[in-house]
């Protein structure tokens, strides 16, 4: 199937007009989108430095517009490639759009995939199979509305802010059904930077952990008092394991300390592979819990 996609690029002079690439955004009208970024490569220094909050409050509401780009919630224009045309137009500062370009794939995240090493990516070193959690989160995603009817906006929720106290993270899924609901985060352990995916799934597992003594709340809905969740509400983790490779043995033991504490916190575990052979085409026969 034939896709449409961008690369969306960081110009922090205008004048000298050097940029970086930051993004790739990638879709059909009509069929899936889906988005990645890599602001690493952004100096985090000097003068550019009071312009990097704008950047990532700007990266985090693109992304969020696109992974829910069929929501039936989502506010202001739909996301088409006449609405991401209008925004390169009107694109004449920091943040730019390249012109499209069209790329053949079986999914707009598989196209991504793709291309995120690159023209985006600094560091390539990754899963031969290119995986990385925005992939991963549209597949299960994905699966989940084929295999189980499921809405977004409706009774799938992604990437909702959840909140115990004044502790905040992101979960990747919520499902919402007739009782508390389901939780879902996707990892992948075959990253570059081993350290962040460790300090990552710590900070959440300690949420995890606050959530199962004092429940927690979602935002689901803009404008709207947070859902409530009790502190036995149903949370599984979708992982891509560990490969060979450079550092292979430091992520083998973030992998065995994830599975620990998941353990501990009662959270349902299972891979990638298994899970699409599960809500995969050849099982959408089969509707049920996640």
């Amino acid at each position: 199937m034939s896709y449409q996609y961008w690369v969306i690029r960081y110009v922090p002079n205008l004048v000298r007009g050097e940029f970086t690439n930051i993004g790739i955004v990638c879709g059909r009208d009509g069929k899936d989108w889906a988005v990645e970024f890599d602001t690493r490569a952004v100096d985090n220094h000097g003068p550019l430095g009071r312009n990097l909050p704008q950047l990532q409050a700007w990266v985090r509401n693109f992304s969020g517009r696109v992974e829910n780009f069929d929501s039936v919630q989502l506010e202001g224009d739909p996301l088409t490639t006449g609405w991401l045309e209008r925004q390169r137009a009107r694109q004449a500062n920091s943040i730019q759009f390249s012109e499209p370009r069209s790329i053949v794939a079986a999914s707009a995240a598989e196209a991504v995939s793709l291309l995120y090493p690159l023209l985006v990516e600094r560091d390539v070193s990754r899963s031969p199979r290119g995986l990385t959690r925005a992939s991963m989160r549209a597949g299960v995603r994905d699966l989940l509305k084929t295999s189980l009817g499921l809405v977004v906006g409706r009774d799938l929720f992604v990437q909702p802010y959840a909140s115990v106290g004044r502790q905040r993270t992101r979960f990747d899924l919520f499902q919402q059904d007739h009782s508390a609901g389901q939780l879902a985060q996707v990892w992948t352990f075959n990253v570059v930077k081993v350290d962040s995916l460790e300090q990552d799934i710590q900070a959440t597992n300690y949420f995890m952990t606050r959530l199962r003594h004092d429940g927690a709340s979602l935002d689901l809905h803009p404008g709207k008092a947070p859902h409530l969740i009790p502190a036995d509400t149903p949370m599984r983790v979708i992982y891509d394991p560990p490969v060979g490779g450079s550092g292979s043995a430091q992520r083998e033991d973030i992998f065995g300390a994830a599975l620990e504490a998941w353990d501990l916190n009662d959270v349902t575990t299972v891979s990638y592979d298994e899970f699409r052979a599960k809500y995969g085409p050849r099982e959408q026969e089969t509707v049920g819990s996640y």
